[in-house]
């Protein structure tokens, strides 16, 4: 695994809560009754444990809370954590945060590297797990709970050991004002044992299987994650088994077409999509994603690198170029406007190839979290490091015919090496902007290989002196000052400093 281990101690409460009685966080009621509309409800607070965690209702507005959590997470950092810091954007403009991520230059000041709002989620999870089984409710709908609880706080966790490594462990619910606040980090390794894979585990053997709502964690949604858990720890059995469990289930197909539009835009209706996060300003902002690829009414502070627009040109029969970003304004990546324009990719497209930017105040989202094409391609990967070189081409030349692209033959690839990287490649287009490159490039051991000419580059565009990707440790994230000064034992992750 490419984590750090040291020993280090943070705060132990719920990140962003003083040591007070831990507020309990839900959703408030709602008069429709869609699954969007109950995920999309807005949290309220000063609710203690003897007055919820009562009631069928207090059930559902808890869960409505925990994702009210994970849109707060991912609102500013779902370009951050899994783009920002590869070769699919580089900064525009001159703001100091898009240079830094762009050149791999973060600091522990910057946005994207506090765990704070993973944390708090992870607190929603426990109290759920804690509570729910005390509620009055049908075996069926209370374990269909507990399985969405258990498999967030697993998906939380796999976040905070890819971006800090090493971390401490919460698996019950921080209540009380005079328990002690502070736990030391425990490896990562131990993390995945003794909570992430435990926690998918349990979760895959309590949920309901029939339901299949896009919009909430459901079965295929643990075993995408149960994929890519296996693939970051490079167990390419498990994840072979876990993705062959999915595909098993015979509900989802690759969007092709008019199609792959649609999973970024009404994902319900595509059967290329198996957990897709909604995320509305007047409802959930604040907001930093269109603000990172651009709205209406602001340039992005991070644009596309032209060797990505680049690679996206070299086919014309890739249906993905003109869904993904106006082509005809990128075009010629030496172009001014080349580096002003927006990421299309979640807004509609227009007649004429453009696309229509919301204002900031009217950005709405269909993150994709996980979707078909994404397990496929992980499948891939694990059959090539299996043995099994035709496997892995017959998926990634399914993935590649769904966007109206020819086969590769698998005879020209000599390597298991090379046949990753073909993957790989794939996946840069396939996933552009849907936070897996950086964790791809990480998981693959190819993070400094591939951005270190990049970064040098970079830093001699802006005259800077030229250091490239030199310290591997970096793949990590600081500790955010903030954590730090709250929590005067804690120590920096090595190279950053305070």
């Amino acid at each position: 695994m490419n984590v750090q281990k040291n020993t280090i101690h943070i705060s132990g409460r719920a990140p962003g809560i003083k040591r007070i009685v831990l507020l309990l966080y839900v959703g408030c009621a709602c008069l429709v009754t869609s699954c969007e509309s109950f995920l999309d409800q807005q949290p309220i607070s000063d609710l203690s444990s003897d007055k919820f965690w009562l009631t069928a209702d207090d059930a559902k507005l808890g869960m409505a809370g925990i994702y009210s959590s994970i849109q707060s997470v991912f609102s500013s950092n779902y370009i951050l954590w899994g783009d920002a810091r590869s070769d699919n954007f580089t900064f525009s403009g001159t703001g100091e945060a898009q240079i830094n991520y762009s050149i791999n230059a973060v600091t522990s000041t910057m946005a994207g590297t506090s765990w704070a709002e993973i944390y708090k989620t992870i607190q929603r999870a426990n109290l759920a797990i804690k509570y729910l089984p005390t509620i009055n409710l049908p075996v069926a709908q209370r374990d269909h709970y507990l399985a969405q609880a258990y498999a967030i706080r697993a998906y939380m966790y796999f976040f905070i050991i890819r971006l800090w490594g090493d971390a401490p462990i919460w698996l019950e619910p921080y209540e009380n004002i005079n328990a002690e606040a502070n736990r030391p980090r425990s490896p990562a390794d131990q993390i995945v044992q003794d909570v992430i894979l435990p926690d998918l585990r349990h979760a895959l053997e309590i949920v309901d299987p029939g339901v299949n709502t896009v919009v909430e964690v459901n079965i295929g949604g643990i075993l995408a994650m149960l994929t890519d858990v296996y693939m970051w720890l490079h167990d390419y059995e498990g994840a072979l088994e876990a993705s062959e469990r999915l595909i098993g289930l015979d509900r989802y197909q690759l969007a092709n077409g008019d199609e792959w539009k649609d999973m970024f835009l009404s994902p319900a209706n595509s059967r290329g999509n198996i957990w897709s996060l909604s995320w509305n300003f007047l409802q959930d902002g604040p907001d930093g994603t269109s603000r990172q690829i651009g709205a209406g009414n602001l340039d992005p502070l991070y644009v596309m690198d032209p060797a990505v627009i680049e690679r996206f040109h070299n086919d014309p029969k890739d249906i993905r170029t003109k869904l993904t970003f106006d082509s005809l304004l990128f075009a010629n990546a030496a172009t001014p406007n080349a580096r002003s324009k927006r990421l299309g990719k979640f807004a509609v497209r227009n007649a004429n190839g453009t696309f229509q930017y919301p204002q900031t105040t009217q950005s709405e989202y269909k993150l994709t979290m996980y979707r078909y094409a994404d397990v496929l391609l992980l499948r891939a990967e694990a059959l090539n490091r299996s043995n099994d070189k035709p496997g892995a081409f017959a998926l990634l030349n399914e993935v590649r015919a769904a966007v109206g692209l020819d086969p590769l033959d698998g005879s020209e690839y000599s390597s298991e090496d090379e046949v990753e990287k073909a993957i790989l490649d794939e996946r840069q287009l396939e996933l552009f902007a849907e936070g897996r490159r950086w964790f791809d490039l990480v998981r693959t051991g190819r993070a400094m290989n591939v951005m270190d000419p990049i970064i040098r580059e970079r830093q001699e565009a802006l005259e800077m002196t030229v250091t490239g990707f030199t310290d591997g440790r970096r793949t990590l994230l600081p500790i955010h000052r903030n954590v730090l000064i709250n929590n005067p034992v804690l120590t920096q992750n090595e190279p950053y400093s305070f």
